[in-house]
C-alpha cells in the first residue's frame, strides 16, 4: 500500500473513496472539505441537518455510485463520538475498520481528510502518525501458505492520499508518514518471524533472519553457537535445548555504537522456536500455538531494525537466546540442578518453565559484557499473566520505578499499555530453594511475579525492567488493526521509548 501526504488544493485524480469523520454534536462538516468538494460538503451538511447523521461512535454515512463529487466517486462520513471522550486507541479502531470498509466496497485508492480525525486528546500530529501506521498494521496478513486463486485475488487498497491544509501541515504529515513506515514495516516483520511454523522458523533459521536484517539494516551483530555457549557456561540455555535435534543459537545485535557515552540499553528477548513443555509437556490443546515462544525475540529484532532507520541517540544491544524446548531422552528433568555463570544454583522443577532458564543466561551476558545504564527484556513468560490482564495490556515488573513510569508513558502513547505488578521480596521465598538456591517454578500463585523474581537474581544494573507479554503477543481472533496470530506488540512501545532516551 503506498501512503503518502498530499495537500487539499493538490491537482490529482478522482480517488475511488473519500473518507471524512465528524464528532457528535457537530454540526458542519470540516471546511477543508468545502474547500476541496463542495457538493460532498453540502451532501453531509444536508444530512446532518436533516439528522439522517448525528456523529455517534461508529456512525457511517456512506454515499455511492453519483457523479456529482470531485474529489471522489464515493464518499464516507463516519461518526467519532463525543470529542472529550475520543482519544488515539480510539482513532486506531476506527481507521482499521475504515481500511476493512475500503477493501470490502473495493476501494483501490483512498483519501483520508485528516484534520477531522483530530479533537480533545488527538492533535494533528498524533493523528498524521497513527492514521498511516495503523493502516499498514491493518493491511498485514500471514498468508504465504494459502493456495492462491488467481481468479479470486484479495481486495486491496493500494493508494492512500492523507489531505492537509497548508504546507507547513503537508511537511509534517509527511515525516510523519515516512516514520510511521519504518516501525509498521519492523512490527510487520515481527509478525512474519513469529507467524512462521516452529518447522520453517528454527533457532538456526531464526538466526539467519537476524543476519539478515543485520546486513541490511547496518548492524553489528554475533551469533553464538553451541561450543560458545557452552564455553561460556549458559546452563540454561543448554538445560532448555539439550532435549531437541534443533542445536541454539544465542543472537547479539548491536546499534549506535558511538552513542555509548550515553549509556547502553539491551533489549533482552526470549527465543523459544517451540515450547512442548519438554518432560513436563504441555497439554495438546493450543500447542499448536507455541511457535510464539519466540515473540520477545522476535520484538528484539523488528525493533533494531526500526532504530536502525529512525536512528536515536542511543547504544542499544539486542540479544536473543534462541532453543527449542521438547521431550527426549536427553531432555532435562524436574529435580535436574544447575548453576550459572554467577554461581547460583536452579533446581528445574518444572521443564515448562524455561523460558526464565534462557533469559537468566542472556541478562548475565547483558550486564556483564555490557554494563548497561538499563536492561528491558521481553517475553511471552507466564501464563499466569494472561490470566491476569488477558490481552489488554502487558506486565511490568521492575526494580526501578523510574524506568517503568517512562516504559508505562510510552506504551499508553502508542497503544500498547502496561500494568505494573509488585516486586515485593516477599515473593522471592516462594521460589528459594532447598537444594539450590532457586527454584524455577513456585506453588502456582504469584506465577508472574515470581518468575519475575528468578529473573532478577541475574540482573547486576540498578535500571531493569522485565514485560510479560505472554498475554498480548497473540490474538485468536482479527482485531481492527491485528490480524488473527503475531500482534508484533512491543516494538512501537520499545521505538517510543529508545527515541525519547537522553
Amino acid at each position: 500500500m503506498e501512503i503518502r501526504a498530499s495537500l487539499y488544493s493538490e491537482k490529482r485524480k478522482q480517488a475511488d473513496l473519500l473518507v471524512a469523520a465528524l464528532f457528535e454534536g457537530e454540526k458542519y462538516p470540516s471546511k477543508l472539505l468545502q474547500k476541496m468538494d463542495p457538493a460532498a460538503y453540502a451532501t453531509f451538511e444536508q444530512a446532518i441537518k436533516a439528522n439522517r447523521f448525528s456523529g455517534k461512535e461508529g456512525e457511517s454515512l456512506p454515499v455511492f455510485g453519483t457523479t456529482n463529487f470531485s474529489e471522489a466517486k464515493d464518499i464516507l462520513l463516519i461518526g467519532l463520538g463525543k470529542k472529550d471522550a475520543f482519544h488515539a486507541e480510539k482513532l486506531r479502531k476506527t481507521i482499521g475498520n475504515i481500511l476493512g470498509r475500503a477493501k470490502c466496497q473495493k476501494s483501490k485508492s483512498v483519501r483520508f481528510l485528516v484534520e477531522s480525525f483530530t479533537g480533545s486528546k488527538v492533535s494533528f500530529a498524533q493523528a498524521s502518525g497513527i492514521i498511516p501506521e495503523t493502516l499498514w498494521l491493518a493491511d498485514y496478513k500471514f498468508d504465504k501458505y494459502l493456495e492462491k486463486k488467481k481468479d479470486a485475488p484479495s481486495p486491496k487498497v493500494e493508494k492512500v492520499d492523507l489531505l492537509s491544509g497548508d504546507a507547513k501541515q503537508e511537511k509534517a504529515l509527511q515525516s510523519a508518514v515516512e516514520r510511521s513506515e519504518i516501525i509498521a514495516q519492523a512490527v510487520n516483520l515481527t509478525r512474519d518471524l513469529i507467524n512462521e511454523p516452529a518447522n520453517v522458523m528454527s533457532p538456526r533459521a531464526f538466526a539467519g533472519k537476524a543476519s539478515e536484517v543485520a546486513k541490511k539494516s547496518k548492524l553489528r551483530i554475533k551469533v553464538l553457537e553451541l561450543p560458545e555457549i557452552k564455553r561460556l557456561k549458559m546452563s540454561g540455555v543448554i538445560a532448555v535445548s539439550q532435549g531437541s535435534n534443533e542445536p541454539p543459537r544465542f543472537v547479539v545485535l548491536e546499534y549506535g555504537a558511538q552513542h555509548k557515552s550515553k549509556g547502553t540499553i539491551c533489549l533482552v528477548g526470549k527465543g523459544v522456536c517451540f515450547d512442548s513443555g519438554g518432560i513436563s509437556i504441555k497439554p495438546s490443546k493450543d500447542m499448536e500455538k507455541m511457535k510464539y515462544d519466540m515473540s520477545g525475540a522476535a520484538t528484539v529484532v523488528g525493533t533494531l531494525q526500526a532504530i536502525s532507520e529512525l536512528k536515536p541517540h542511543a547504544h542499544v544491544v539486542g540479544i536473543a537466546p534462541l532453543v527449542e524446548n521438547m521431550p527426549s531422552g536427553t531432555a532435562s528433568r524436574p529435580g535436574d540442578i544447575i548453576t550459572y555463570s554467577n554461581r547460583k544454583s536452579v533446581e528445574i522443577i518444572n521443564t515448562d518453565a524455561e523460558g526464565r532458564l534462557i533469559l537468566a543466561d542472556a541478562l548475565l551476558y547483558a550486564c556483564e559484557n555490557y554494563k548497561p545504564k538499563a536492561v528491558i527484556d521481553l517475553a511471552t513468560l507466564t501464563g499466569a499473566c494472561a490470566v491476569a490482564l488477558a490481552d489488554k495490556c502487558a506486565g511490568l515488573m521492575t526494580n526501578d520505578s523510574a524506568i517503568g513510569k517512562r516504559l508505562i508513558t510510552a506504551g499508553e502513547a502508542v497503544g500498547e499499555r502496561l500494568w505494573e505488578l509488585p516486586m515485593w521480596e516477599d515473593y522471592f521465598e516462594i521460589i528459594k530453594g532447598h537444594h539450590s538456591d532457586i527454584l524455577n517454578a513456585g506453588s502456582g500463585y504469584g506465577g508472574t511475579i515470581t518468575a519475575a523474581k528468578f529473573l532478577e537474581q541475574f540482573v547486576t544494573c540498578k535500571s531493569w525492567a522485565h514485560l510479560d507479554i505472554a498475554g498480548v503477543a497473540w490474538v485468536d481472533s482479527a482485531k481492527p488493526y491485528n490480524f488473527r496470530g503475531a500482534t508484533g506488540f512491543g516494538v512501537r512501545l520499545l521505538c517510543e521509548f529508545l527515541e525519547s532516551w537522553r
